[in-house]
């Protein structure tokens, strides 16, 4: 904290004569960005902006950064003086917010004019909880209810849930419908917040424990694997008198561990034996683990004798969507007969797509054409779906069918539709980019709520500006978010831009497609690219798909910076590659990206060059790319890429490859013709056959002579999330030169797609 302070303080004093006073305009709204110098010495009014080079210049009054330092000293008064100093600047709210944030508990009249002027703020929400959860440490509780019934209201959380518990509780307000919902929460499987527990302690105490409520808990317990905390709660139902729960307990332990076995024994009754509604469930879960683990001996046991076993039609149902949705997960032969099975009642998205995943894996397109025949009409529309009802088509010869599908299909430049072209064998359908619109931006401009967000982001205070952009695109008329994205791009806040480009619905418009697919820190990247055998466009795909280039962002799983490395595969590549680097901040663009492209070119060596294989494994981990190999045969990589098990691997790989189709476009300087499929400027000669799991010729892994050094930790099992943002395990071209490879293996070529002149 002391760091920060100083840190604070020196910024201030260091910026103190280089800002310029800046005045209030007339219509109250704070400073107004500096006017625009063009190379040639004109400048344009900030009041009609249009799309120039140079970025707005949002210079952050001396006041703001003073009051930051004073809060950080916790000097009251000059931070009331900062305040009255930013007048009508949106900055003196946040400044008031981030005053009230800091002294939460301590001055609760201030908090609550603060939210009564300020109910529909974009920080008032966070000021809400964090207050909330002071008083509850101190134990104001009339207080916190005060707090609690102003506006804005927040999100239910458990913790949130029993801290306003507590407090009914501790001012006798407390009423039947919190308690119950009180017994629910701790009935539930899994530990609660700390914040439960006086609450729970309550209900201990005034005997609302039953009997009924720890054998749910047991149950759910168990369901979740939790045997720990079944036995301590067979210990503490003792301590209440409450008897008759081991049995239970290891009834349940012997479903978990073996239920093929407690099915089987159960089936050789006459009429299934237990105590009702318990019995029941035991079954049910007892399925349920035996879909998980062994599919078909599940089917095999239901199918013997559905009707036995008493359970009502949403648990059958239950079952029997598991059972051959994990048959579908697991890629037996008989998943899609089970899929296209089971009853209307129970088939959804996921049965449906899993269904046609099935015929797909198996290349069995007559099946295929039935399952997305069978799929609702706005889901079989989808291009994906299109698309392989054109490949059925086409491996049916109905070619005409096929090529009426494709050919609808290209007219979007995305994964599909360079797969369609490829299909086709014609040029992909490349927008005419115009340049960006000159717009007048004066409305916008005096938007509060935009000031704000652009003021945040040129203080250091990215996390607060996005959301504030957020709270602007909310307030903004659709009319007027076309001049907020040209401020933003103008800026260089790419991540915004594509943001508010979504929020519009032009992703695919031509006006705005570059501009989804900026190019920052080219320099760098440029440089590694070369440095590790990567092409620079899949470089810029991967960096877009992990962070939307946003540097400093990080993942719930540790993921970093603008490659969303895990810093212990960041030490490792480092290693690995002799890169050198001694100190690695991974929210630095050149050390992501160093250590990144590193990383990608050792993944595209130990595949080999295929690229899909590469980018699965750089957000899934490439343990479970081995895992999703074929068993027995080579499978086309289009069929591969769209059979991957998780949604998000599946969508990662295909985000990827398209965005470095679209960025080796935007490099290329002329159009160049696809001559054949096989052409490596095509999205189709990316996706090469994968070889089966038992002939696959994996090279080994590169080594460095002067270090053994391990496989990545957790390389062979972790996943990587994927998105926009934060992912996982990095993606391999040819390996670096200062690493001796025992296998040649070629540098992704930087591919020159095929392309009319935008």
């Amino acid at each position: 904290m002391l760091k920060i302070k100083i840190r604070l303080i020196q910024f201030a004093r260091a910026r103190r004569l280089h800002w310029p006073l800046l005045g209030l305009s007339l219509c109250g709204y704070a400073v107004w960005p500096v006017a625009l110098a063009e190379p040639d010495g004109t400048t344009h009014s900030a009041a009609m902006v249009t799309h120039q080079p140079a970025a707005l210049d949002w210079q952050v009054p001396p006041a703001f950064m003073l009051g930051m330092a004073a809060i950080a000293q916790g000097d009251n008064i000059a931070v009331g003086s900062a305040i009255t100093d930013l007048g009508s600047n949106p900055l003196a709210t946040y400044l008031q917010f981030r005053y009230l944030m800091d002294v939460a508990g301590q001055n609760v009249p201030a908090v609550t004019a603060f939210l009564q002027a300020n109910p529909d703020y974009v920080f008032s929400q966070n000021l809400k909880a964090h207050v909330l959860t002071r008083l509850n440490r101190q134990g104001k509780f009339a207080e916190y209810q005060a707090i609690e019934a102003l506006l804005p209201e927040l999100k239910p959380t458990p913790a949130r849930s029993c801290q306003s518990w507590q407090a009914a509780l501790e001012t006798h307000t407390q009423t039947p419908s919190q308690i119950s919902a009180a017994e629910q929460l701790w009935a539930q499987g899994r530990s609660q917040p700390d914040a439960c527990d006086p609450v729970f302690s309550w209900l201990k105490a005034n005997d609302h424990l039953t009997a009924d409520l720890y054998r749910q808990r047991i149950c759910a317990t168990l369901i979740e694997g939790n045997t720990g905390l079944a036995d301590y709660l067979v210990r503490e139902a003792k301590k209440q008198k409450i008897g008759g729960l081991d049995s239970m307990v290891a009834e349940w332990k012997a479903a978990r561990d073996d239920p093929q076995q407690v099915l089987q024994a159960e089936l050789t009754h006459q009429s299934p034996e237990g105590d009702g509604d318990h019995q029941y469930a035991l079954w049910q879960q007892a399925f349920l683990w035996l879909a998980r683990s062994d599919p078909q001996a599940a089917h095999d046991l239901w199918a013997s004798n559905p009707v036995h076993w008493g359970l009502n039609a949403d648990a059958q149902a239950k079952i029997e969507r598991l059972i051959a949705l994990k048959a579908a997960y697991t890629r037996m032969p008989q998943a899609y007969d089970w899929l296209m099975a089971l009853p209307a009642t129970v088939q959804d998205q996921e049965t449906q797509t899993w269904a046609a995943r099935a015929a797909l894996r198996a290349e069995d397109w007559p099946k295929l054409k039935t399952a997305v025949a069978a799929m609702p009409i706005d889901l079989a529309q989808m291009p994906e779906w299109q698309y392989w009802w054109a490949r059925a088509d086409a491996e049916l010869g109905d070619h005409s069918g096929a090529q009426a599908r494709w050919q609808a299909l290209t007219l979007t430049p995305d994964y599909y539709g360079f797969l369609a072209a490829d299909r086709l064998g014609v040029a992909y359908h490349w927008p005419k980019i115009p340049p960006l619109p000159v717009l007048d931006t004066t409305t916008v401009l005096q938007n509060a709520m935009v000031q704000l967000a652009f003021y945040l982001r040129a203080a250091g205070l990215p996390d607060d500006a996005r959301r504030a952009f957020s709270a602007a695109l909310d307030a903004l008329s659709p009319e007027e978010i076309p001049a907020l994205t040209v401020l933003a791009e103008q800026s260089g806040w790419h991540d915004r831009v594509s943001i508010a480009i979504a929020r519009m619905k032009k992703q695919d418009d031509p006006m705005w497609f570059a501009a989804r697919y900026p190019t920052p820190w080219q320099t760098i990247v440029d440089s590694q690219a070369q440095a590790q055998g990567v092409a620079p466009n899949w470089l810029y795909a991967v960096i877009r798909r992990e962070s939307l280039f946003m540097s400093d962002v990080g993942s719930g799983a540790g993921a970093q910076g603008l490659m969303q490395l895990m810093p212990n595969t960041a030490d490792w590549i480092n290693r690995k590659a002799d890169l050198g680097l001694s100190r690695m901040n991974l929210h630095d663009p050149e050390t992501s990206i160093t250590l990144g492209s590193a990383y990608l070119s050792y993944l595209n060596g130990r595949y080999d060059g295929q690229l899909p294989l590469a980018i699965a494994a750089y957000n899934a981990g490439p343990g479970r790319v081995k895992q999703w190999l074929p068993e027995n045969r080579a499978l086309p990589g289009d069929v591969w890429v769209d059979t991957i098990l998780f949604d998000e691997t599946r969508n990662y790989v295909r985000a990827v490859l398209s965005a470095t189709l679209i960025y080796s476009w935007r490099e290329s300087p002329k159009s160049v013709k696809i001559k054949t499929q096989a052409s490596a400027d095509s999205l189709l000669a990316l996706l090469a056959p994968v070889a089966p799991l038992n002939s696959t010729k994996m090279p080994v892994t590169p080594r460095v002579d002067s270090v053994n050094v391990a496989a990545p930790p957790g390389a062979e099992n972790s996943p990587h999330s994927a998105g926009e943002s934060a992912t996982s395990t990095p993606v391999s071209v040819s390996a670096p030169a200062s690493v001796q490879a025992t296998t040649q293996t070629a540098p992704l070529p930087t591919m020159a797609v095929s392309a009319e002149s935008p």
